[in-house]
């Protein structure tokens, strides 16, 4: 991206960021056509508020940078990342995955190095994404089959998986890509989107076979129902967390550093 994009993009992200702070704690959902929504977190019930701009083409998962504000969405049908603005919808090429048999529709933020990582459905292998580039370098592959979905846990320090194969929950291995067997979700049958909220704890699961949202018991693997979301596509979940007031001046004071030394 331009400096000048990038520019942009960054106050974009910080009106993102305040407009979430009014809220409180925020999920976040996208669906295969583009579509963001809102998840309440009490109910399950969704409420669209936006549409990812079509350049972006099919999306799948979602992930976020909760220090920079930051929203990465994967586009399945382009092979590529993006970033989006969740006040505007506008999405900003990244850059391309480098290998047309990629199907991302696992995608997660790990706060704990800065890394971004990817699971295509081809091989069903986790993979490093390059936030510069969007370029993807495979790690290792799982030995699952359908559509790999992460979760990460920032105060455990680790990453969860389900796969739309198998009515399963697994433990990420980050250093090789396999994967350890927790449990079974006990209802879901086609796990999607995963999203761990730091602000209670709590991991949870959109699922395209009931239709409902769940929170994950991360010991047993047992999917607990929270509620309906109606019917739809829903494959990528991100919890914006409540800002501190600290984040929110760090993430000004980077635009304005950005716009003195543009100019």
């Amino acid at each position: 991206m331009s400096r000048g994009n990038t520019m942009l993009c960054c106050a974009g992200l910080v009106a993102s960021a305040l407009a979430s702070s009014a809220l409180g704690q925020r999920m976040v959902a996208v669906d295969s056509s583009r579509a963001l929504y809102d998840i309440d977190l009490s109910t399950g019930a969704k409420t669209q508020f936006g549409t990812v701009g079509s350049n972006a083409g099919t999306t799948g998962g979602l992930a976020y940078d909760a220090a920079l504000g930051i929203m990465y969405v994967s586009s399945t049908s382009l092979d590529s990342l993006f970033i989006v603005d969740l006040s505007t919808g506008e999405a900003t090429l990244v850059g391309a995955y480098g290998d047309s048999a990629i199907v991302m529709h696992g995608l997660e933020w790990d706060s704990s190095t800065g890394t971004l990582y990817g699971a295509s459905s081809h091989n069903n292998g986790l993979y490093n994404i390059d936030l510069i580039t969007g370029a993807a370098t495979l790690i290792g592959t799982s030995g699952l089959t359908s559509f790999t979905n992460l979760g990460y846990d920032s105060d455990g320090d680790v990453m969860y998986a389900t796969n739309s194969g198998a009515d399963s929950f697994y433990r990420m291995n980050r250093a090789d890509g396999t994967v350890t067997l927790i449990g079974s979700l006990n209802g879901p049958t086609n796990p999607n989107g995963l999203a761990y909220n730091r602000d209670n704890g709590r991991l949870y699961l959109v699922d395209n076979s009931t239709d409902n949202f769940y929170w994950i018991d991360t010991n047993t693997g047992t999917a607990n129902l929270i509620g309906s979301m109606g019917s739809g596509n829903l494959l990528g979940l991100a919890y914006i967390p409540i800002p501190a007031p600290a984040t929110l001046a760090l993430l000004g004071l980077g635009v304005l550093a950005i716009g003195r030394r543009r100019r």
